[in-house]
């Protein structure tokens, strides 16, 4: 019965060290606003601002934008990567209307190519798209993406969503909490999702 018991430890504990070993991989660089706009390229209406609670988080305006570059570790290829945050909105449409609502995109990308990047996949799924019921209401955004051939970095963007015909009016869209995450497995990659906050 002893044995049982301190078997049921060691896999609590193995459970433990592998979830804190997912959470040190996160490769990105400032992804709390910890360090202000550090390691982020901002465009247009792009700001850190402290919230309410006095935490820094990433604001974007009228269509502003943060973008970070990542090289992916060597054995990155066939590994599944996780682009995941939280997202708030100053702004929710009562016709459903995606404008002004926060989200996470991004592109694989074996390195500069003649004309520009030359680009592998688009990151891009409905779930990377926050959708609060409500305003000031944080919630999850994530997609997971398997890492093809030649994939050398990622680009991964902080935008504000917009439908066509209903223009931005200056609220805001804010991140916190952001990660860029491997895993050798998808199903890896989706308990760590459903395990996020």
């Amino acid at each position: 019965m002893r044995k049982f018991q301190l078997l049921g430890v060691l896999v609590a504990l193995l459970s433990l060290v592998v979830v804190c070993d997912a959470q040190s991989r996160n490769l990105l660089q400032n992804p709390n606003a910890d360090q202000d706009g550090s390691f982020w390229r901002t465009f247009g209406a792009a700001a850190v601002e402290t919230t309410t609670s006095n935490d820094k988080c990433f604001v974007v305006r009228n269509g502003g934008y943060f973008l970070q570059d990542i090289k992916l570790p060597d054995d990155a290829v066939g590994q599944y990567a996780v682009l995941i945050g939280r997202g708030e909105s100053e702004r929710i449409n009562p016709d459903g209307a995606i404008t002004g609502l926060p989200y996470l995109y991004g592109f694989m990308s074996a390195g500069p190519g003649p004309g520009g990047e030359a680009v592998l996949a688009y990151l891009q799924v409905d779930q990377m798209l926050a959708q609060p019921r409500s305003q000031y209401d944080w919630v999850n955004m994530w997609g997971i993406f398997k890492v093809p051939e030649q994939t050398k970095s990622i680009r991964f963007f902080l935008k504000q969503a917009a439908r066509q015909d209903v223009p931005q009016n200056g609220s805001a869209a804010r991140f916190d909490n952001l990660g860029l995450y491997l895993f050798a497995t998808k199903a890896d990659a989706e308990s760590f999702v459903a395990q996020y906050h």
